[in-house]
This record gives structure tokens, C-alpha cells and sequence, in this order.
């Protein structure tokens, strides 16, 4: 099977520290859980009245976090080595996306990374990303843990799987990647 990845909450739970960063640079004592959603949703600076101009604050202060509180999902390691390709699309910086891949002994697994902004492509959910690594690697499942993940696969035909967040766009969801199938998986066969 050839997967299109998300990094931040599909493959590493990092959503704790994003929103502690969130928190930290808000400047303000807001509830860890009422951040998340919007956090994972891109509305939490206008929710939350931060300045957009406080994104380059945030990723440097996310990257404060010690790369052992940014754990693997459990059994996400199982899968890549499963598949017969795996690429991965993610918002995070490049050179943070190789330390963590790198700590976490990942870089191997992945054909190809793509940090759209760092690498000349439109942000999530535009599709652009995805339809050239569907002309590369023709990309049978796309994994993520947010609608903007799994939107441009729906776009293009690609079949999606949402992690620990079902939503409209996922022909498929799990909870936990023990439950995931790897021979021939097909939407719905869970």
C-alpha cells in the first residue's frame, strides 16, 4: 500500500504541545482543552484575539519542547514498515519535521517530505501537494487527524483514513492504529 501521511497528530501526538506553545505565547490563562479544536481548526488566534504576527512565536516557541514529548502513536512505526510507500505532507518547518523524523528514527520510512511552505507548494487543504505525489507514488490511502488533511485527497480520489478525529471528509476512521489493516484495505472494511 502506497499512504500519504500528516505528521502532527497522525504519525506524532504532538497536539499537547502545540497547544501549550499556543497557550504560552497567547499570553493569557486559557483551558488547554478549549484551545485544541480551535488550534487544530486554524481559528484559535481570531478566537482567542492573538495576532497572526505571534505564528513565528509560536513554531519557535513549540520547538522548546523536547523532541520525547512529542511521543509516536502507538503502533504508527508497524504500519510504515508495512507499506510499501509512505509520504508525508505537513505544515510543520522543515528543519523541524527532519529533527523529529530523525529522533524518532522515522527518515527511512519516507519516500518523500513535503513542508509546503518551505517547499513551494499551496498550504493544505489546497490539493497541489497531493497531486504530485499521486502522480509519483499513486497514493492509495491519505491518513490524517484534520479535515484540511484529508480534503484534497477526497478532491482527487484518494481514498481517506481520519486518526482519533472522525469527520465527513474519511471513508474510514480508527482510534488506535492496532485497528488498522494492512493488506488491502478498502473504506469501510474496519
Amino acid at each position: 500500500m502506497n499512504v500519504l501521511w500528516d505528521l502532527d497528530g497522525t504519525i506524532l501526538d504532538t497536539w499537547p504541545t502545540l497547544v501549550q506553545a499556543f497557550i504560552r505565547i497567547s499570553g493569557k490563562e486559557l483551558n488547554p482543552h478549549e484551545v485544541l479544536m480551535p488550534l487544530k481548526n486554524g481559528t484559535a488566534y481570531q478566537k482567542f484575539n492573538v495576532s497572526p504576527d505571534k505564528i513565528a512565536d509560536f513554531r519557535q516557541m513549540e520547538a522548546t519542547f523536547k523532541h520525547d514529548e512529542k511521543p509516536l502513536f502507538p503502533y504508527v512505526r508497524e504500519i510504515l514498515e508495512q507499506n510499501n510507500v509512505n509520504v508525508l505532507v505537513t505544515h510543520r518547518n522543515r528543519q523541524s519535521t527532519e529533527e523529529l523524523l530523525e529522533y524518532w528514527k522515522l527518515t527511512s520510512h519516507f519516500e518523500e517530505v513535503i513542508c509546503p511552505e518551505f517547499d513551494g507548494f499551496s498550504l493544505k487543504p489546497h490539493p497541489e501537494s497531493y497531486e504530485y505525489l499521486h502522480r509519483r507514488y499513486h497514493i492509495d490511502l491519505a491518513i490524517g487527524d484534520q479535515d484540511t488533511d484529508l480534503m484534497p485527497a477526497r478532491q482527487i480520489g484518494i481514498s481517506t483514513c481520519a486518526f482519533r478525529n472522525p469527520n465527513p471528509y474519511a471513508d474510514f476512521a480508527i482510534d488506535c492504529y492496532s485497528k488498522f489493516e494492512f493488506e488491502n484495505k478498502k473504506p469501510g472494511t474496519l
